[in-house]
């Protein structure tokens, strides 16, 4: 952040002094102008092949003077200008680092055959749950990506939400209410019928709005008692004799369809994940959010290891360190150890999933198992072994 603040300051200061520049340059540009109008004016008054007066000669030399000496000095102020677009550039290096090739995955990684059409798809998928079909479906359609999520149920909720940020509560009520159950101790059901009350004020009155109130939010004042109080104290600004001053902070923003629209579309992609049990990013948003994390991590930590024995560390394909992502960075394991033999896995001892969820390693598996039968050892769930899965982390 201290990085960000320092290049901005010098990025204000460059600003700044383009924008005085031009704002002089104009001026000077337009005086300039002005005093060669006004002499051809004069000039054009007089008859044909009519020689100039010695006082035309001395102002046309007075101009052309003048014009000279303007344009040296904006030539002057165009250099210092330069000098101080590049101390942004000389900013930006000396707060910034350039290079993470020590550390950071080679590209041509991305281009082998096999890793191609996996980073292909995983634009795409990103693409669609953008809500950019039609860069998508070019995508798609140019590099002939086999699996998309066009028509996924993500790409469904992408487009409730991009209609709650246009002020449309609608598609997110008519999905909302399909899963009215499942909904019953989440305040998603709550934002979005009071987002469509408020809508109703501000388009078809108060009466309409407190129609739609009494039918849809009565069984919710149990639970947001307050938040609906705001909501019947609001409407009187949506009359037509609403009170000359502003309405308080704590209404402002319930007069706001598109700051509505913007906090339901948030509340309903985080529930709707979470109900659906998807990932609230695409595979290739989690992979930026992590490496942005990572990388400077990883750099810092290299510029410091010179030890040959934590040089060590690099050889193999796991990161050195453990990195907290955040709330909104996921889950991510590159390793495995089995809690029942304490062993990591490997490509020869891979992570087994049971039918019950709990996950052990290949070799205790065939140690646990007795014939057909395998009981598993966090809970009374009895299995056939072959019905073990084997799991891949990415």
């Amino acid at each position: 952040m201290d990085s960000c603040l320092g290049v901005e300051q010098d990025l204000d200061k460059a600003t700044s002094k383009f924008t005085a520049l031009n704002d002089h340059s104009n001026k000077i540009l337009g005086e300039v102008i002005n005093q060669v109008e006004d002499l051809r004016k004069e000039i054009s008054q007089q008859p044909p092949d009519t020689p100039l007066t010695q006082n035309q000669v001395d102002i046309i030399h007075e101009l052309a003077s003048s014009v000279k000496q303007s344009v040296f000095q904006l030539s002057t102020d165009h250099r210092e200008l330069h000098a101080t677009v590049s101390r942004v550039g000389k900013s930006i290096d000396r707060h910034f680092i350039a290079d993470y090739a020590a550390v950071a995955p080679k590209a041509e990684s991305f281009c082998s055959d096999t890793n191609r059409p996996i980073m292909e798809q995983a634009i795409a998928q990103h693409l669609y749950r953008q809500d950019l079909e039609d860069v998508g479906d070019s995508l798609v359609g140019e590099a002939r990506v086999g699996v998309s999520e066009r028509g996924s149920t993500f790409a469904q909720l992408q487009r409730c939400a991009a209609a709650l940020a246009a002020a449309d509560p609608a598609p997110a009520l008519a999905w909302a209410a399909s899963r009215e159950h499942d909904l019953t101790h989440s305040p998603l059901l709550f934002t979005l019928h009071r987002m469509q009350m408020m809508k109703l004020a501000r388009e078809e009155g108060v009466s309409a709005a407190i129609s739609y109130a009494r039918a849809y939010l009565s069984q919710h004042v149990s639970r947001h008692e307050r938040a609906l109080r705001a909501c019947m104290g609001v409407l009187v600004w949506c009359t037509q004799a609403a009170p000359p001053a502003p309405p308080p902070p704590e209404y402002a923003h319930l007069l706001d369809l598109k700051a509505l629209g913007a906090e339901a579309g948030e509340l309903f992609l985080r529930e709707a994940c979470s109900l659906l049990r998807l990932a609230p990013h695409s595979p290739l948003a989690g992979a930026v959010l992590a490496g942005a994390r990572v990388l400077p991590a990883l750099h810092d930590i290299r510029a410091k290891m010179s030890h040959p024995h934590v040089l060590a560390a690099w050889a193999d394909d796991e990161l050195p360190l453990e990195v907290e992502l955040g709330e909104e960075g996921g889950g991510y394991h590159s390793v495995f150890a089995c809690p029942i033999l304490r062993q990591q896995a490997s490509d020869h001892n891979p992570p087994m999933r049971l039918l019950c969820g709990h996950v052990i390693s290949r070799d205790a598996l065939n140690k646990l198992a007795m014939g057909l039968k395998l009981k598993c050892p966090y809970c009374p769930m009895e299995q056939s072994p072959s019905e073990a899965r084997q799991i891949y982390f990415s």
